[in-house]
């Protein structure tokens, strides 16, 4: 039976839930109402050593998990990306060797069987189920589908944005899914897959759905709990799943302080660490482990200084100039790294990361930064007047609300180090701690001007750019998107366009030159964290590579032999 869908479906409920969302003021900071506290336990948890079970793994991670959506952008980070490479299923997995492969036991079959129209057909195993013995099926394939394309602050949703329609057939273990244009990188689409037959019937549907954990798995682990209270998260083997069993019958995640984490390592009670310490952190992490069970992790991610372009003072591209003049991102990067000279890589691309940029690169921006007086300079010539500490014009003071988010005290200190640096070249800034998700909303809604947060981003620089800075037309029939999608700065880049990006007719590099020209978003620096580990694990930093950037270097937990 086959079953065509030429306009996607909508979840009432979820666009209800977060036209909502953006609707509550935005002077409210913390978790949401009716959503669980992001996983940060205590100083006193964090060195806590509850009883493992024999075979298991314990891994200790800093920062916090606030909820297990992979393609959110406020959920995103190492913790939720461990769990979803653990749980979830993928189509295809970046493997440590950076090469990108078809997960055989999810897929039997995949590829281009059409170019007209362009065509991907998708043969799913038959054993393919989530672990409460709902199959995997072209509904799963639908439902991420549809939520790409209206949720506000996904995660690179432009390829989607070309699907035309999802099929199924064979009891919907044979996915067609038909493009509007060629998708060369059509590999990395539907990775991760969710739980569709969970999400749409939640209250919380998308957005809040996951927050508390991942009730079900189609992967090797299964999440079993998530103790807010110590910061411990514990997955254990999928008895359910189709495959190959896993060596390791757990695995548990402890969220702490790197030093708590590194003492933790010391004394044997957590087997391996993904941390990003700070620089006395780091160079007592060195010391003490071995360079062949060390690993640099560059995250697939850049701390951003992001600009609402449509709405207020940042609408002009003077002011932004002006925002990124006045700023020494030198020290914002000590700031936000606690002095560690390789812990933020420093940007000079706005469409490629450094990390894989190769070497010969420049070390900082092609944009002046730095310079107060220049960046006071150059307002006062784009009609602002000095009036008292801060510039005005026509009476209003040129006052910004930059809002960053909870429970990382490097990412307040370097909010609080913006707003010294702003007002040292008269724009007053206003701080105001908001949840990812507020951030979100808020510069859609025009209420935040700069946001300074962690903008996760996928491998392909085609997807990141069509994603980040093209703004596409409204699909006729269709629901209207909420908020910008991924386009937090709301910027449309004027060429190359999305078709042209993804079908690789065109090169994302060519947009480098009008993203630092119009400056929407100020990228400071791609956050490195170190992995290393124990005696009980040795060895196995060694077989990292270029792909730990893009899956985390927990995919590979199930290989794992405990010594």
């Amino acid at each position: 039976m086959s079953r065509t869908r030429r306009v996607p479906l909508r979840l009432a409920a979820s666009v209800l839930t977060l036209t909502l969302t953006l609707s509550l003021p935005l002077a409210v900071a913390c978790t949401p109402p009716g959503l669980p506290p992001p996983i940060a336990p205590s100083a006193a948890a964090t060195t806590a050593t509850a009883p493992v079970s024999e075979g298991s793994v314990v891994v200790g991670m800093d920062g916090t998990a606030v909820g297990f959506n992979p393609h959110q952008i406020a959920d995103a980070g190492p913790v939720s990306a461990a769990v979803a490479a653990l749980v979830l299923p993928s189509v295809s997995t970046v493997e440590p060797d950076g090469v990108r492969r078809v997960n055989r036991d999810l897929v039997d079959s995949a590829g281009v069987t059409s170019t007209d129209p362009w065509t991907v057909t998708y043969r799913l195993s038959t054993g393919a189920s989530w672990s409460d013995g709902t199959p995997v099926t072209a509904e799963d394939f639908s439902y991420l589908w549809d939520q790409m394309l209206v949720q506000p602050g996904t995660v690179d949703p432009a390829p989607y944005r070309l699907i035309t329609a999802v099929r199924s057939l064979d009891a919907g273990k044979t996915v067609q899914v038909e493009f509007s244009a060629p998708v060369p990188g059509w590999a990395s689409l539907f990775s991760p897959l969710l739980p569709s037959h969970i999400l749409k019937d939640s209250p919380g549907g998308w957005a809040t759905g996951l927050a508390g954990g991942v009730p079900v798995s189609a992967n090797r682990y299964k999440l079993q709990s998530v103790d807010a209270v110590n910061g411990e998260l514990t997955l254990v083997r999928n008895d359910k799943y189709w495959g190959e069993q896993p060596g390791p019958a757990a695995v548990v995640l402890r969220i702490g302080t790197p030093t708590a984490l590194r003492e933790a390592l010391r004394r044997g009670d957590v087997q391996a660490v993904l941390v990003r310490p700070d620089a006395a952190d780091g160079a007592a992490l060195a010391a003490a482990v071995p360079a062949a069970d060390r690993r640099a992790v560059p995250l697939p991610a850049t701390v951003d200084l992001v600009f609402d372009t449509a709405a207020g003072p940042t609408r002009q591209t003077a002011v932004r100039r002006a925002v990124a003049q006045a700023l020494d991102l030198s020290a914002l990067r000590a700031v936000l790294t606690g002095g560690r000279d390789d812990g933020l890589l420093p940007v000079s691309s706005a469409v490629t990361l450094p990390s894989t940029r190769g070497a010969g690169t420049l070390d900082g921006p092609p944009v002046p930064t730095g310079d107060p007086a220049a960046a006071a300079a150059s307002l006062t010539a784009a009609g602002w007047t000095a009036t008292g500490a801060y510039l005005s014009r026509d009476g209003v003071p040129l006052r910004l609300v930059l809002s960053y988010p909870p429970g990382d005290p490097r990412m307040q200190a370097a909010a609080e180090q913006v707003q010294v640096q702003l007002g040292a070249a008269g724009i007053e800034v206003d701080l105001v701690r908001l949840s990812v998700a507020g951030i979100v909303a808020g510069l859609s809604a025009g209420t935040v001007q700069l946001a300074l947060l962690e903008v996760p981003r996928v491998r392909s620089d085609a997807v990141a750019v069509a994603s980040s800075y093209t703004c596409p037309p409204p699909v006729a029939g269709a629901a209207p998107a909420i908020g910008r999608g991924a386009d937090l700065s709301g910027y449309c880049l004027s060429r190359p366009s999305a078709v042209q990006l993804l079908s690789e007719q065109a090169d994302p590099a060519t947009a480098d030159a009008e993203l630092w020209r119009e400056l929407p978003a100020l990228p400071i620096g791609q956050p490195v964290a170190v992995f290393a580990t124990g005696a009980g694990l040795s060895g196995v930093a060694g077989t990292g590579g270029p792909g730990w950037t893009w899956a985390s270097p927990l995919s590979g937990a199930p290989g794992w032999t405990v010594h």
